[in-house]
């Protein structure tokens, strides 16, 4: 079960920095609204993924 936590969690992260990357490039092309919505999405997954991988890597 541990494995499979911290594949999904590593899974979690890299699509959370992936959603951020995305919210960057729409930001330098001044579409504000697609980047505020997906820098709350990376966000909130980045937020999944850490608490994914807490009981492995610790406080």
């Amino acid at each position: 079960m541990k494995i499979v936590r911290e594949g999904s969690g590593l899974l979690v992260l890299l699509g959370a920095l992936a959603v951020l990357f995305q919210g960057i490039l729409a930001l330098r092309g001044h579409d504000f609204v697609s980047a505020i919505v997906l820098s709350v999405v990376g966000l909130a997954l980045l937020g999944a993924s850490v608490e994914l991988l807490r009981p492995s890597v610790g406080e």
